[in-house]
């Protein structure tokens, strides 16, 4: 098998999939959401509040976690009714979906989910911060 011939069509594909990523990359406009090309966001309410405990609960957020709102006091990650103060939608996504370097948390969590599901998961964190 001559590796000569191979080269070509590897360069291609590599130069192909580097411009793709620089067409998402520009084209965006930094806010992170998860891969999935699911349902639409899920709008702020009591329905959202509703699916993203839910969410929380079967991802098992808990576990690692302590949120008052959630019941849980998980003691591996932070303390989400310490941290959660400090966010705003987009940087709670942010962290969520590309945890900081040493982080416990899982790196594809935002894969777990559907877009909905993803949205609904931050309404619930945003309002369990803001209170009842």
């Amino acid at each position: 098998m001559d590796l000569g011939r191979l080269s070509v069509p590897l360069a291609a594909g590599l130069a192909a999939a580097a411009a793709a990523f620089a067409v998402v990359a520009l084209t965006t406009d930094g806010d992170p959401a998860p891969a999935s090309n699911g349902p639409a966001p899920v709008a702020a309410g009591p329905g959202a509040v509703a699916l993203g405990a839910e969410v929380f609960a079967r991802m098992g957020c808990g576990n690692c976690h302590t949120l008052a709102a959630a019941h849980s006091q998980g003691q591996i990650g932070p303390d989400l009714d310490g941290v959660l103060p400090a966010h705003t939608r987009r940087s709670l996504a942010a962290v969520i979906l590309s945890p900081p370097a040493g982080s416990p948390m899982p790196r594809d969590f935002g894969g777990r989910m559907d877009d909905a599901e993803f949205q609904a998961l931050v309404t619930f964190l945003l309002t369990a911060r803001d209170g009842p």
